[in-house]
């Protein structure tokens, strides 16, 4: 039985640290405004304060200028507003993250950007890139819960890759703060499996003797995003949790086909894993 969460003679991965506020930043827009709902979601379940921010931008008109009515009509004590009168939203994030560890980035991936790749010099590529903190990205196609609902399961998405070492020390991280079932997934494409949903059931195994509620599921479908999607349609109320990785030197980040694919469609929150 796999005993740790080593994958192909990688070693043990850090785990995120304890969360302890949730960023959410706005432009305005109701794309970037749907990213409120989930972060508050985290938040009544850490209770720890949720703060929105917007950077004033009076040249482009992309500053949230309601922020202060959104923030007073949220049913949470906890909500603090940041106007920032200058400079560009993806230095100030950053930048913001560095200022407060133990942030959580939450925030709205708009319908018009193209998932497959994100255009050097946007907000979500320099975050992705640059933001020491989890990131938690919600689509354009995500669909809300419960205003007051907490999430019970997280989704955590296995391809049998060293990013797996990655992906499985930071949902157990999460798993444990936000009290969450693991479901440990992994789509079978075609041909014969390599051992991966063998190595799936047995670190669902190790999870669930340090005292997690953890199971595995396989899958099969010849498009593994397509196949995480439905899945995803059939656990409301879930978190899912994949990997993503910036390519350095690139103009442009790539998430990977089949994250880039499944952020277009989800309708749950996803939280991103970066690895190097």
């Amino acid at each position: 039985m796999l005993r740790g969460l080593k994958w192909r003679g990688h070693g043990t991965a850090a785990r995120p640290s304890a969360i302890r506020r949730l960023l959410v930043p706005l432009d305005g827009s109701v794309e970037a405004a749907s990213a409120i709902e989930p972060a508050l979601r985290i938040a009544r379940s850490l209770q720890v304060p949720v703060e929105l921010m917007t950077v004033h931008d009076p040249v482009h008109g992309t500053w949230a200028r309601d922020i202060d009515d959104t923030a007073a009509g949220l049913l949470y004590e906890h909500v603090e507003v940041a106007v920032v009168g200058a400079g560009w939203a993806g230095d100030v994030i950053v930048e913001a993250v560095a200022e407060h560890p133990g942030t959580m980035v939450c925030m709205a991936t708009h319908s018009r950007d193209r998932f497959s790749r994100l255009v050097a010099g946007s907000v979500t590529e320099h975050v992705l890139r640059h933001a020491e903190a989890p990131v938690m990205m919600v689509g354009p196609r995500y669909l809300p819960g419960e205003a007051e609902g907490l999430y019970e399961r997280a989704v955590v998405c296995c391809d049998g890759g060293h990013r797996d070492e990655v992906t499985l020390a930071a949902a157990e991280s999460w798993a444990r703060q936000l009290k969450l079932e693991l479901e440990l997934v992994h789509v079978l494409g075609r041909g014969a499996d390599d051992g991966t949903a063998a190595r799936i059931s047995d670190a669902a195994a190790r999870l669930e003797e340090n005292g997690l509620a953890a199971r595995a599921t396989v899958t099969t479908g010849a498009d593994p995003a397509e196949s995480l999607i439905e899945l995803f349609a059939q656990r409301p109320g879930s978190l899912a949790v994949l990997a993503s990785h910036a390519r350095v030197g690139l103009p442009r980040i790539v998430l990977g086909s089949v994250s880039s694919k499944v952020l277009e469609a989800s309708p749950v929150p996803l939280l991103l894993t970066r690895v190097p």
